[in-house]
């Protein structure tokens, strides 16, 4: 039998007051002594020998101050905590120097696009084309207006393609659950891990040497497609998975049939994780530079018709000046890496936006 604990009247009051002990949470003298010791003796030692010696720098946070460190952190372990804790300190350093060493390279790569993009950054440089200028060109003439064209339409024909084909590939999986299920998933994951340069050179043999398809924006945005397609089937199976089997039972029961599930409830349910399967398609392909090199080449005209003639992308202006012996052209590659990246980050902040915004009523 359970029993009930009153309190009268005069006592609650003072049990409201009392605070919840933590005895977890409380730190030592000697706990914060050990640690902040810890933390300054190994920097004092890579700050003494940064100032007073000629090695270089990354060799004195990666060879001397990072094993320090790691040393250190044991000790302080060991003397608080007792030997079964040396592991955790071990752990947790090289954690946290692996997400600083990460960061670091992050703000590395970001400030060199931005500090050199921002140098060819211009309203002609966003809107021009490079039809009539050469390489050796100053900045203030040509631009990446065509790259920006190209690449929208080739990723634009691969999301039509691949998103609509990993949708149903998922929902096949998932929902229909055929016999062919081992099979489909095996060729997905087969997909997965295949080389950009492969599905670029696929679609050159098979289609533009065959003289079906010529290089153009539709060939680009096939092999694209089939990078595409293994991003987008295998989130979104996930996701669906996500949605609670009682969402399907509870429309069942109420005498839907197996499709009007899928359609109107399990799909519905699941757009938000659908339209980041489609984000990560595109982020999977929006910078691969092998499959344009065989099928789209490249073009410095403005180029509208996507089934005609060759067209640039951004990916290509960016390989193709790259390598120029001229620091113009080098400047707009930059240029054109900072534009990249914008534009994929727009891409991004609209879609979710768009995939976050609640129906009205």
């Amino acid at each position: 039998m359970s029993s009930t604990i009153t309190f009268d009247a005069e006592s609650l009051p003072r049990l409201e007051e009392q605070k919840p002990q933590t005895p977890w949470g409380r730190r030592t003298s000697r706990f914060r002594t050990v640690v902040i010791l810890a933390v300054l003796i190994p920097a004092m030692v890579a700050t003494m020998l940064f100032w007073f010696s000629a090695i270089a720098g990354p060799i004195i946070v990666v060879a001397i101050y990072l094993p320090l460190q790691i040393i250190a952190a044991v000790l302080a372990a060991v003397a608080v905590r007792g030997t079964k804790s040396a592991g955790d300190a071990v752990i947790i350093v090289s954690a946290i120097a692996a997400t600083i060493f990460s960061l670091i390279v992050l703000v590395s790569v970001l400030w060199s696009i931005v500090t050199k993009g921002m140098q060819a950054l211009s309203a002609a440089f966003i809107f021009q084309n490079n039809e009539y200028i050469s390489p050796s060109t100053p900045l203030g003439y040509g631009g990446v207006g065509h790259a920006i064209l190209g690449t929208v339409l080739i990723v634009s024909i691969s999301a039509l393609i691949a998103v609509p084909l990993g949708v149903m590939t998922a929902i096949y999986i998932t929902e229909v659950r055929g016999r062919a299920v081992p099979y489909v998933r095996f060729f997905v994951q087969a997909m997965s891990g295949v080389p950009s340069v492969v599905a670029g050179l696929f679609i050159l043999t098979v289609l533009i040497l065959t003289g079906v398809l010529d290089n153009s924006a539709f060939a680009a945005g096939l092999a694209y497609s089939i990078l595409m397609l293994p991003t987008v089937a295998r989130t979104a199976e996930e996701v669906l998975k996500l949605v609670p089997d009682d969402l399907r039972t509870g429309a069942l029961a109420l005498g839907s049939t197996r499709a009007r599930v899928v359609l109107r409830v399990v799909v519905p349910a699941a757009k938000t994780g659908i339209i980041t399967a489609a984000i990560l398609g595109v982020a999977r392909v929006v910078g691969e530079t092998a499959p344009l090199l065989l099928t789209a080449l490249k073009n410095d005209k403005t180029v509208l018709n996507p089934f005609s003639e060759p067209i640039s992308a951004l990916p290509t202006y960016i390989f193709t000046n790259v390598a120029q012996p001229y620091p113009d052209a080098v400047i707009r590659a930059w240029g054109a890496a900072l534009t990249l990246m914008v534009i994929v980050a727009v891409l991004f902040t609209l879609t979710r936006m768009l995939s976050t915004k609640r129906p009205g009523k």
